[in-house]
């Protein structure tokens, strides 16, 4: 299939070998309407205020989250295979930049296939209302509104992709926040071999949890730098099929947001994975006051939300768990927790030999430094004890 936009425009060729369907009537003409009140508005086209000032009423909708490599590529070049020309159906159109040199990031392109039947297409990065949406009326011909459906019906995501992919939460200033999704390597991971022996019996309890539906709870993996915690999130995304959305340390302090709890609900049955959650989970002070976000998560935990969203949590952090606030350790709430420690002398030996390394080791080990044994050192004797920006180890 062809997919290549031509150079300075919106959309791409006609798909090459594409059946074209027979349900949907030739593309109508599109209406010459006064969009000067609307475009005053708002800096941002609107299709539910387009379509009212078009025919006099709201219209109903249906969202779809499209799925796949380059879905509104592809979508656009099955569409020019069955309209022809998608110009004429152009009600709006905008690219998006952000950086110098770049193409643009969230192009949105809006068609009217129909007398009151829009079409909305947008780049991922919007969760909203998914990345396509169909604005239509009572009056909408039947035909062309199953058609379109139909068409868009094969874009959605199946159970099975979630396993290979993770949702990333993403801050701009202008846009607010929201999840954007990236496909992600799973490694090929021996517990048994790269983790010590007392990981196994509570990898069993996480993972039968995670693959529960409408279940709630949080996890803590909590050590030292290096023992693996990352790893085994990774291998733990690979084991079920809920959606995952990451919160990177950057923007975690956005869960106190009451806006993030709009990004929950349109996102159940879903594993929030947050990382040097450190900070978010320290202990509130006597009276109840300090961090909001430990509030939010002991709701979406085991509180009043928790049975709205069925949302789990799998937290990392490098501090002793005396540090984090008690309440998140309740029974009933707590899933698991997991104390992360370099390997045993035993273990990591028995790991550089797979590795093919024939230096013996002689105490306990980080999996990093097994992996990375043959690498150059870079020690400091004025840092001695601090890594990264000046942060304690």
């Amino acid at each position: 299939m062809s997919a290549t936009p031509t150079p300075f425009s919106a959309f791409p060729p006609p798909a090459e070998n594409v059946p074209v369907g027979a349900l949907s009537p030739p593309a109508p003409a599109l209406p010459v309407t006064d969009l000067s009140e609307m475009l005053t508005r708002d800096e941002y086209f609107q299709p539910n205020w387009w379509f009212y000032r078009q025919y006099n009423q709201l219209p109903l909708r249906r969202a779809f989250r499209l799925g796949g490599e380059k879905p509104r590529t592809t979508l656009l070049s099955l569409l020019s295979a069955h309209y022809g020309n998608l110009e004429p159906l152009t009600v709006a159109h905008t690219d998006y930049f952000e950086e110098a040199g770049e193409t643009a990031q969230y192009p949105s392109t809006v068609l009217l296939l129909a007398p009151m039947l829009l079409l909305e297409i947008r780049e991922r990065g919007h969760e909203d209302l998914g990345n396509a949406c169909l604005y239509y009326a009572a009056a909408t011909s039947p035909e062309t509104l199953q058609f379109a459906s139909e068409l868009l019906q094969g874009f959605l995501d199946r159970p099975d992709q979630e396993n290979k992919r993770i949702h990333v939460l993403r801050h701009q200033d202008r846009r607010g926040s929201h999840f954007v999704p990236f496909d992600i390597n799973i490694p090929e991971l021996d517990l048994s071999t790269h983790y010590n022996d007392d990981l196994l019996p509570v990898h069993e309890t996480i993972v039968e949890r995670l693959r529960q539906p409408q279940d709630k709870g949080i996890v803590i993996l909590y050590g030292p730098p290096g023992t693996g915690k990352t790893s085994y999130i990774r291998h733990l995304c690979g084991l079920t099929d809920k959606r995952k959305l990451f919160v990177p340390p950057n923007v975690a302090a956005h869960i106190a947001d009451p806006d993030f709890i709009n990004h929950l609900q349109d996102n159940t049955n879903s594993i929030l994975l947050i990382e040097d959650a450190e900070q978010l989970l320290l202990k509130r002070d006597g009276a109840g006051g300090g961090s909001s976000a430990v509030s939010n998560l002991l709701n979406l935990s085991d509180g009043l939300l928790a049975d709205c969203f069925h949302i789990q949590i799998i937290c990392t952090f490098n501090t002793d768990l005396a540090r984090i606030d008690s309440a998140l350790l309740r029974k009933g709430r707590l899933i698991a927790a997991y104390n992360f420690q370099p390997l045993t002398q035993e273990k990591a030996q028995a790991l550089a030999t797979t590795l093919g390394q024939s230096a013996p080791v002689d105490g306990p080990m980080a999996l990093t430094d097994v992996y990375n044994r043959d690498a150059p050192a870079f020690d400091d004797t004025a840092t001695t004890g601090r890594i990264g920006f000046g942060k304690p180890r």
